[in-house]
């Protein structure tokens, strides 16, 4: 059985997938391998017995960031395009492995600005960046040729929230 217990890039959180039934850290490390660098990659994927989760974390909270000024501006276009890409990116991904499930997108970020304000902001921000219109476009061709659906939902949380969610509590992220 593989492991399903990964470390974020800084060493610094455990995100524990024991209980999916499907989970991998290493889009990163496969769209490199492969030449497809131009792709964007969330940080983790994840299958349950009823929907995928794709999740992208960020965190300048950690000393590591604190100490080398990787603190990142969050709000900045350039870096909310971003959040989005990873989403299509992982997505091109799954359909490739044939992963058909509903997908649930989620930004865990943790800032040392990061408020329910600045995360509600983002939330909207990125949503009008991610295919929920278009797939509201697509309803009667997804009746008529079958089509998948591309997004069921995204949200951005912090580590807090996440922990304490109903659906995504189960994968604890905890300190290490």
């Amino acid at each position: 059985m593989c492991n399903k217990v990964f470390k974020d890039e800084n060493e610094a959180y455990q995100f524990d997938f024991s209980v999916a039934q499907w989970a991998t850290d290493q889009l990163h490390n496969i769209f490199h391998k492969n030449k497809v660098s131009i792709l964007s990659d969330a940080d983790f994927l994840a299958e349950t017995n009823d929907e995928i989760i794709v999740l992208e974390y960020k965190n300048a909270n950690i000393q590591k960031a604190i100490q080398h000024g990787n603190c990142f501006n969050p709000c900045d276009p350039k870096y909310t395009t971003k959040i989005a890409y990873k989403y299509y990116d992982s997505w091109i991904y799954l359909k490739a492995i044939s992963k058909s499930k509903p997908c649930y997108y989620v930004y865990i970020i943790e800032h040392p600005q990061d408020d329910s304000s600045m995360r509600k902001w983002l939330r909207n921000t990125i949503t009008t960046l991610l295919p929920f219109q278009l797939q509201k476009d697509l309803v009667q061709l997804q009746k008529d040729l079958g089509v998948t659906e591309i997004i069921r939902d995204f949200d951005v949380l912090n580590i807090t929230e996440w922990n304490q969610h109903p659906r995504y509590g189960i994968f604890p992220i905890t300190p290490l």
